[in-house]
Parts: structure tokens; C-alpha cells; sequence
């Protein structure tokens, strides 16, 4: 496959550049000289509105523009840096791109994230300073000699608390990028990585408890007996309600590097996940005193009478969307160089880091709750993967879909159970149910011996051993329902199922006569060190799926086709989302 040119190198990212950049800026330098009073108010004549603006919707301007810096800062500094982590060995090559040698940097998700945090460090003077009313100090202490004594007091007027739960976001982004780095460099292992998160979000949890954040949970209004049979209106979890957002912040930070395998797949979700927790946000923003004049909102009644709780909803939402919209403009300019074909790939540490940063705008934002919702694709890829991740079902490393090298199409990967290794009961149970929902392809005994007696008839099969033969000829009513392979538990290769993509008997025939040598060489350790060809196998050719030996119709679905997919399933769950929460909501609170 030819490369594809850089995003950097196209005219139409030039001349947006030179139209959005200068734009931007100045919505970063105008309010603040104007405050500074380094610029006269009457050298613009919208320069009132302005400011007026950036008073009602403090920090909301200087987030735009730091959002378009981020992105076009992200196009150039991953097309800088590329090449120098591929010469320090960060590289590897497209596993869905079988007939290509072409080596692609890895972890280029550090120099995007390095442009993330330096924008936010950016921020803090434009928010928390030229803001901020708390320009007078308050009454210093002073020693005999007349030195400070060092009041930690601080100034009078200035928001603290929000500085601090900014800080406290930027040190767990940061934890989390050390951690995603770490493990492009290290590969640590799971059980390892996956309570580190817990430690990231102490800062975060801290400043949630002296911000007097609620851990009450509100008992649904309908059903009317609910509240009845509680007892109570609002059920207090206190520290549990501690447990949950850190385990939030698990599951956000390894959710999105759960879901992976493909071109763009983990950058366009944290895109969609973030752009819609932006446009949740803007709901709660009043929009229409902000864009009036002070006079024109003083005669309007409902707008000029906000209450406190609203003021203190709109500042959460801001401190929201001044982490999320430089996210957007970040995963905006990765995604240009890791879109299909893949330029870059973003590595473990975007993975991690954009998931901590989606947790810190939900937790610090005081809508944890409603920030899960807008991972109900992640939710059900990890529900799906449960069977596997736990054991029940054997999970081998790698569960990105196959590709055929003749067409680039792609079809579901398989897991095999091998004779001696066969699954239980309940994981028996499990993939039955995901069968009936047509969410896997289950693969069974009966079916396999069909296609390996045709393929040894055509002078294509494997040559059957006299064990072999003897294991096919005992039970050959009863085994022929046993399962011995499944399409691996995850969202891309369900889209995969239900879209009517095939995978190969061929390749399910490959599979199990590894997993039988590999397993036959574990057990006799002796016998297969002495003969150095011992567990090696002779393998088919996987066919193009019009010459496959099933004949199975199987639907052809490249890669950019699956990626329009699932990130069409991240599209349908954030309109889920907004669904569930502001009208199903509704119904079952009544009351709110």
C-alpha cells in the first residue's frame, strides 16, 4: 500500500492555519489587554461585548483558542518528532497490513500529550489571574526586621479551590502519561498497570473532598414504591462513592486502550467521547446573557436573577470544557496522522492519558455519573470481553481481526480450545448466549471434520496422525456439537459478526492444529527437546473469501470500513447518552 502524504503538507491545513492561528490568538491576547489595560477599549468597537463575554463565560474564550493552537500545535510537533523516535527504535510494523515492510513510529501519543499539557500550563495565567478579582493582597503579617512571615492566606477574592482542582487535573495527567510511556517502553504487565490509575487519581479524589463534593446517590422517583421501600430520597455512599470514581478512572484510562486494533480507533473515540462531553457542557452555559448586553440582561428578569447553585453549575462546566476542547483540538491533529493508513501510532501513552483526562473533567466536574454514560461502547466492549478477560474463555495476546492478504479485507480473529484444554461449563453457557445474540461465531467439531475430510480429499488437508484419528472416530455423535473455537469477545470483531465478515475455516483449522502441537509439546517436554521439528506444523493457505473451502459468503469490509463503523457506535452511544440522561432521566427523576 502507498503512504499517503503528511497532514503538514497539504495546501488546505496551510491556508487554515494562516486564517485560524492568527484568530485564535487573538482571542487569547484581546481580553487580556484590555484588562491589563495595556489597550484602549475604543480601538475596537465590539470590544465592550468582548469583554462582557469573558465575564459571564470566564476562561471559555482563551479555551478556544488554546483548542485550535492544540490542534494544528499537535500536526506539527508529532510531524517533527516521528522520525527521531523511529531512529531511537519506537517502530513497528501494521499487523493489518500483511504485505508491507514499512516501519511506523510508535508512542507518538507523548509529543501530542506534550502539547496538551503545555497548553493547560498556558491557560492558568489567562483563567486564574487575569480572571480572577483577587488582585488586593490581604493584611500581610511582618516580622521585627520587617520580613514576610508568610501568610498562606493567600490573597482575598481568589479562587483557590479552582486553582488547586486544576493543579490537581494537570499532576494526574501527568502520572498517567509517565504510566502510558512506561509501559510503550517496558510493556508491564497487567496486573501490574491496571491499579496504577488508583494512584493517579489521589490528587483528583483529594480535591473532590475539600471541595465538599457529593457522594450522595438520588433514588429513581419512578417506580413510586422505590423511595418507599428505601426510606429515603437521596442514599448517601460516602466512602464508596470514593471506591467508584477511582474505579472510574480505571476504567476510563484502560477502556479506550481495551478497545484498539485498527487505524484511528483509539484517537477517534476519545474525540467523540470528548466533543460530546464538550456539547454537554455548552447546556449548561447561559449563552444568551453572554452574548447581551449588562442592560439588556438586567431587564430580562430570568436572566438577570441567577441563583448560586447555577453559578456554581456553569463554573463545574467551564472547568470542564477548559479540559476537554484543547483534548478535541489534540485528538483532532492525531487523528489526521493516525487515520487509515496509519502514519503514526499514538501508542499505549495517548491511550492512558486521554482516558485520565476524561475522568478528570468528569469527576472534578461533579458529573461522574453522567460522564460513564458516554462510555457505554467501552462499557459493552468490556461486558463482552469479560468471558475472556476472566478466564472462562481462553484469551490469547492478540485480538486485533485478521486481514487476507490478497483483498486487505478483514474478518473476526479466533480463539481455539484445544482438546486437552477445553472450556467449562459456564464459559460454555456464555458464548452460547452471545451466539443466540449474533455477537460471536462459534466454531464445533462436526464442522471442522467436514472441512478437513474435504480438504484431505482435494490433497489440501493435514495428514492425520494415528492419534488424531483415533480422537475423530470416538464420539463422533456427541463430539460433533462440541465447540472448539469462538471469534474473539470484542467490540471490532462483533461489528465484524453482525456485518457478515467470515473467518476462514482455513484459519480456524490453523489454529487448532497449533494450539493441539503446542499443547502436545508442553506435556511431553522430553520427547519434543530431543527432536528439534517436533512442534512444528504444516499450515493452509488462508484463500480470499470467494475461493474459501466453505463457500460462506463471507461480506468484504476493509479497514477504513470497520473504523467508520465503530466510530458510528461511538456516535450512536453518545446520542444514547444524551437520551438517557436528559429524557429518560426525566421520567424516572421527576422531581429534578
Amino acid at each position: 500500500m502507498a503512504l499517503r502524504s503528511p497532514p503538514t503538507a497539504s495546501l488546505l491545513s496551510s491556508l487554515s492555519a494562516s486564517l485560524l492561528v492568527p484568530l485564535s490568538l487573538s482571542l487569547l491576547a484581546l481580553p487580556a489587554l484590555f484588562r491589563l489595560h495595556w489597550l484602549p477599549l475604543n480601538v475596537i468597537p465590539s470590544s465592550h461585548a468582548l469583554l462582557h463575554f469573558d465575564e459571564t463565560l470566564q476562561g471559555l474564550l482563551p479555551t478556544i483558542g488554546f483548542a485550535v493552537l492544540t490542534f494544528f500545535g499537535t500536526l506539527v510537533v508529532v510531524g517533527a518528532c516521528r522520525e527521531t523516535f523511529q531512529q531511537r527504535g519506537f517502530s513497528g510494523r501494521d499487523l493489518l497490513k500483511p504485505g508491507s515492510t514499512h516501519k511506523v513510529p510508535e508512542s507518538q501519543g507523548l509529543p501530542a500529550c506534550c502539547v496538551y499539557l503545555l497548553a493547560l500550563f498556558c491557560f492558568i495565567p489567562f483563567r486564574y489571574y487575569l480572571g480572577s478579582e483577587g488582585k488586593e493582597q490581604s493584611p500581610q503579617t511582618t516580622s521585627e526586621n520587617g520580613g514576610w512571615s508568610g501568610d498562606m492566606t493567600g490573597r482575598q477574592g481568589f479562587p483557590h479551590h479552582e486553582l488547586a482542582t486544576y493543579l490537581s487535573a494537570l499532576l494526574s495527567l501527568l502520572s498517567s502519561l509517565i504510566l502510558g510511556f512506561c509501559d510503550d517502553v517496558f510493556d508491564i504487565r497487567w496486573r501490574f498497570k491496571m491499579p496504577i490509575p488508583i494512584i493517579s487519581s489521589i490528587p483528583m479524589l483529594l480535591v473532590y473532598y475539600a471541595g465538599r463534593g457529593g457522594t450522595g446517590l438520588v433514588v429513581p422517583g419512578w417506580p413510586g414504591w422505590l423511595r418507599t421501600a428505601v426510606g429515603s430520597r437521596v442514599v448517601d455512599l460516602g466512602l464508596f462513592y470514593y471506591v467508584y470514581m477511582a474505579l472510574l478512572s480505571v476504567f476510563c484510562t484502560h477502556s479506550i486502550n481495551i478497545l484498539a486494533g485498527i487505524n484511528g480507533v483509539e484517537v477517534g473515540q476519545a474525540l467523540i467521547i470528548a466533543f460530546s462531553l464538550c456539547l454537554n457542557d455548552a447546556l449548561y452555559l447561559p449563552f444568551t446573557s453572554a452574548l447581551l448586553s449588562k442592560e439588556k440582561t438586567a431587564d430580562i428578569y430570568w436572566l438577570s436573577s441567577v441563583n448560586p447553585i447555577q453559578n456554581e453549575l456553569v463554573g463545574r462546566h467551564l472547568f470542564s470544557l477548559s479540559l476537554m476542547l484543547p483534548l478535541v483540538g489534540t485528538c483532532a491533529g492525531l487523528l489526521a496522522w493516525n487515520r487509515h493508513p496509519s502514519l503514526v501510532f499514538v501508542g499505549d501513552t495517548f491511550c492512558y492519558f486521554a482516558g485520565q483526562a476524561l475522568a478528570c473533567a468528569g469527576v472534578l466536574g461533579h458529573f461522574s455519573k453522567t460522564l460513564l454514560l458516554f462510555f457505554l461502547p467501552q462499557v459493552f466492549n468490556f461486558l463482552l470481553s469479560c468471558p475472556q478477560l476472566f478466564g472462562f474463555v481462553p484469551c490469547p495476546r492478540h485480538r486485533v481481526p485478521g486481514v487476507h492478504a490478497e483483498t486487505g479485507g478483514l474478518y473476526p480473529s479466533v480463539a481455539v480450545f484445544s482438546s486437552r484444554k477445553r472450556i467449562g461449563t459456564l464459559g460454555t453457557g456464555m458464548l452460547l448466549i452471545l451466539e443466540g445474540l449474533g455477537l460471536v461465531k462459534l466454531f464445533r467439531e462436526g464442522e471442522m471434520r467436514k472441512v478437513e475430510t474435504r480438504l484431505a480429499s482435494e490433497g489440501k488437508g493435514f495428514r492425520q496422525g494415528k492419534g488424531q484419528g483415533q480422537e475423530q472416530g470416538k464420539g463422533q455423535g456427541q463430539g460433533s456439537r462440541r465447540i472448539v473455537g469462538t471469534t474473539n469477545l470484542t467490540l471490532l470483531n462483533s461489528l465484524l459478526v453482525l456485518k457478515g465478515a467470515r473467518t476462514p475455516l482455513e484459519h480456524v483449522l490453523n489454529e487448532l492444529r497449533k494450539s493441539e502441537v503446542a499443547t502436545s509439546s508442553t506435556s511431553t517436554t522430553t520427547s519434543s527437546s530431543s527432536s528439534p521439528g517436533g512442534s512444528q506444523v504444516a499450515l493452509l493457505p488462508i484463500p480470499p473469501p470467494s475461493s474459501s473451502a466453505t463457500g460462506n459468503g463471507s461480506v468484504h469490509i476493509d479497514e477504513p470500513r470497520l473504523w467508520r463503523l465503530a466510530m458510528g457506535t461511538q456516535l450512536a452511544g453518545s446520542a444514547l447518552a444524551f437520551a438517557v440522561r436528559y429524557w429518560a432521566a426525566a421520567i424516572v427523576f421527576p422531581d429534578q
